[in-house]
C-alpha cells in the first residue's frame, strides 16, 4: 500500500476484543506495534482499529502510539474523549442504526459529532456497514456530515 501511494494505512485487528487479557501484548499490542514501527519509519501515517478492546484502548494506544485509533460502537464515546487524548480518533457509530429511521441516525451522528467537536476526529463508523444497509440513507448520512 506504501509503495502504491498511500496516505495513510490502518490496520485492522477486528478479533482484538476476544483475546484474553493474558495475550494482548503477544497478540495484538506488539504485533500492531510492529506495524505501526514500520509505517512510522516509512513516514506514513497509521490508524490502529483494534476492535472490542473497550477501555483497553487506553493500554493499546499507549503501548503501541499509532497517529490514529478506530473506536468500535461498543466503547462509549464521551469515555475515548476523555481518556484518549493525544491521537486523532476515528469511527464509534453502530453500523446497525443506519438501519433505523433518519432522525434517530441524525442523533446518533450528531451525538458523536458534538462530542468530538474541536477534537481531532474523523467520523466513521464502529465497524463494516451491513449489507441491508440502504444506500440512500448512507449517502443522507454523508450529506448531514459535511453540512454539520
Amino acid at each position: 500500500q506504501i509503495s502504491a501511494g498511500a496516505n495513510v494505512v490502518q490496520i485492522f485487528d477486528s478479533w482484538a476484543g476476544l483475546l484474553p487479557d493474558k495475550y494482548l501484548v503477544d497478540f495484538c499490542f506488539e504485533p500492531n506495534r510492529i506495524l505501526v514501527d514500520f509505517c512510522k519509519k516509512n513516514k506514513i501515517p497509521v490508524i490502529c482499529f483494534p476492535k472490542g478492546l473497550n477501555k483497553k484502548y487506553l493500554d493499546f494506544y499507549n503501548y503501541v502510539k499509532p497517529d490514529g485509533l478506530s473506536i468500535d460502537y461498543d466503547v462509549e464515546p464521551d469515555w475515548v474523549r476523555n481518556n484518549l487524548d493525544n491521537v486523532t480518533i476515528q469511527g464509534g457509530m453502530d453500523p446497525k442504526i443506519l438501519l433505523l429511521d433518519e432522525k434517530v441516525i441524525f442523533a446518533e451522528a450528531k451525538k458523536y459529532l458534538t462530542i468530538f467537536k474541536d477534537f481531532p476526529y474523523i467520523f466513521n463508523l464502529g465497524h463494516g456497514l451491513l449489507p441491508n444497509t440502504n444506500p440512500d440513507k448512507l449517502s443522507k448520512l454523508i450529506n448531514f456530515i459535511r453540512n454539520f
